[in-house]
Order: C-alpha cells, then sequence, then structure tokens
C-alpha cells in the first residue's frame, strides 16, 4: 500500500475495563509492553494497573476513575503502538485527540515514556484533587442545536468538534443530567461520557500552575515522528508543556483537522485508541469520492485478534 499513515491517540472517554484483555492473554508483544508500563505506573498509584483492568470489573461497568484511566489509556495504546512495529508498520504521522496528544508526544519520541505516565498521573491526582466534578456528553447533531435550544446549552462549553454530525460538550454534572434529558424529550440523541472533570474549559484552570511546575523537569527534544495538531490542526513545531496544557484546555477541532489533512493527499487512518472512535469520526468526515481509509486496532466488542490481522492485511 502506498498510502502514508496516520496513527490516531484517543483521550479521556474512549476508556473501559477489560480494553485489551484478549490481547494480553493471547499476545506476547502487548503483554510484555503492558507489563513494563505497569511496572512504571506502579509505584505512582500503588495499584496495579493489570489488576485494574483485567482482574475485577466487566467492561459494562463505568471505568471513570481518572488515577487509572490516565495511565491506562496511556499504556493501552504505547502497547498498541509496539504491535504495529512488530508488524514492520511505520506510521509517518502521529495525530492526538485530547489527551492523546501527551501520548502521541511520548510514541513521537518527544517525551520519555516514563516522563509521559508521570505526567499522566500527576495530571490526574491535580484535577481530582484541585477542579471540582463535571461531566461530557457527545452528541448526535450539528452545532447548530446549540443555537436552536440556546437555554439548554447556557451552562456548557463546546470542547469538541468530531464531525458534522457530532460534537461534546462539557459542564457540571447536574447541567449534563439535565441537558441530556432535555435532548432526549426533543429526539436528539446524546451520550454521556465516562469523564468527570471539565476538561477543555475553565474548569481546570485551577491546575494550570501547578501543571507547569510538572513539566519543569521534564526533558523534552524533538519528535521522531512529525505529530500532527488536533488543537492547531496543523503540524506540533514543539511538543513542549505550554502546547500539551494547551491541547487539554482547549477545545479539540478534530473536525477540521481531518478535513485539512485530506487536502493534501489519501491517507490510512489507523486507531489506536482502544474503542476505534477515531475511526468511526473519520468514516464520518471521509467525502465518498475519498481514496483514504480508516481502520481500528481494538474495540469493546472483542475479537481484537481478528480485526489485528484485517488491519494488517489491509497495510501490508
Amino acid at each position: 500500500m502506498n498510502k502514508q499513515i496516520i496513527s490516531m491517540f484517543s483521550g479521556q472517554g474512549s476508556q473501559y475495563y477489560e480494553m485489551g484483555k484478549e490481547l494480553y492473554e493471547h499476545n506476547e508483544q502487548f503483554r510484555y509492553w503492558m507489563d513494563h508500563c505497569n511496572e512504571i505506573v506502579f509505584p505512582l498509584i500503588r495499584t496495579s494497573l493489570i489488576d485494574v483492568l483485567y482482574r475485577g470489573k466487566r467492561k459494562s461497568e463505568p471505568f471513570d476513575n481518572i488515577l487509572y484511566t490516565n495511565p491506562a489509556l496511556l499504556s493501552i495504546q504505547y502497547s498498541m503502538f509496539k504491535i504495529l512495529k512488530g508488524m514492520n508498520i511505520q506510521p509517518d504521522f502521529l495525530m492526538g485527540y485530547s489527551m492523546g496528544e501527551l501520548h502521541a508526544a511520548v510514541v513521537s519520541g518527544a517525551i520519555s515514556l516514563e516522563d509521559g505516565i508521570r505526567v499522566s498521573v500527576d495530571i490526574a491526582k491535580l484535577v481530582h484533587e484541585k477542579t471540582q466534578p463535571a461531566g461530557m456528553l457527545a452528541i448526535m447533531g450539528s452545532k447548530s442545536i446549540m443555537i436552536r435550544y440556546p437555554d439548554l446549552f447556557r451552562n456548557c462549553w463546546f470542547t469538541a468538534g468530531n464531525f458534522r454530525e457530532n460534537f461534546v460538550v462539557s459542564g457540571l454534572p447536574h447541567t449534563i443530567q439535565n441537558l441530556y434529558q432535555n435532548l432526549n424529550k426533543e429526539n436528539i440523541i446524546s451520550q454521556i461520557l465516562p469523564v468527570k472533570y471539565g476538561f477543555h474549559t475553565k474548569l481546570i484552570d485551577p491546575i494550570e500552575e501547578h501543571y507547569k511546575q510538572i513539566f519543569k523537569d521534564i526533558r523534552v527534544v524533538p519528535p521522531k515522528i512529525p505529530v500532527i495538531s488536533s488543537l492547531q490542526t496543523g503540524t506540533v513545531q514543539e511538543l513542549n508543556g505550554d502546547y500539551i496544557w494547551k491541547a487539554i484546555r482547549n477545545p479539540v477541532n478534530f473536525e477540521q483537522t481531518v478535513e485539512r489533512i485530506l487536502e493534501t493527499e489519501d491517507y490510512a487512518f489507523i486507531d489506536i485508541g482502544p474503542s476505534g472512535t477515531l475511526s468511526t469520526f473519520v468514516k464520518y468526515i471521509l467525502p465518498s469520492d475519498s481514496g483514504s481509509i480508516s481502520l481500528q486496532m481494538i474495540n469493546q466488542f472483542g475479537s481484537d485478534l481478528n480485526v489485528i490481522q484485517k488491519l494488517k492485511t489491509c497495510l501490508c
């Protein structure tokens, strides 16, 4: 295949219990890197991520403890990327979504795995200790809904544009719950995401100064693989702490980013994330006559080994 490859990394909201379980049990490479990440995470949270993910809750139960979800998402996606490398599939670009921008920075080599995991845990601790609880709601419909129903969205913030008929808003928990119920009355489909904090809004501003202190000791080098920004809709020139902060503080411009990419040539988009949501977003964005393709590596429906084999068949 002669298309350039873009690997995509998802953020908060894409996680679930047992994500990657089939791979952990049957893929030696995945298990090796998950165990390696677990060794780094364990002293930071005093809990085994492997136990949290695979030896307790079922995937149908909400997985929303950010102290676990933040490092788990980085560990899962780092390990998935290692599977890609094991198949001799080398992405030409990386692209992150929200906290996925930190994951992309780690995979690119700009930030070490150890530092990336420590930052993800420190961010989790900060938002838990210093910000008020919030919620996120994914809405199936055009952003114009916010204009049609201004009263319903009065105390909400627009946080992400995924594709033409899908966007995300954030707000305080009771606001999001009321919005969900009222949209349902209007026959507008929405889904409350397993995210308990107000990323991409002023609700996380209380952690900014503490966050900057964390990054003072982080060594950042030029990425070995170019990283495309879902914040700036272009290539990131410097993957430093200021950029990562902007990526988790400001709205995600995923739709605009993909549309801009598609203006240049055809690509193969590979969703490294556990739920396959980013690959779905891309499929909705692709024009009907596009030569680009969108693929996923795993999802919450199982058969991960088969999905990865299909991906290998498509790309190799």
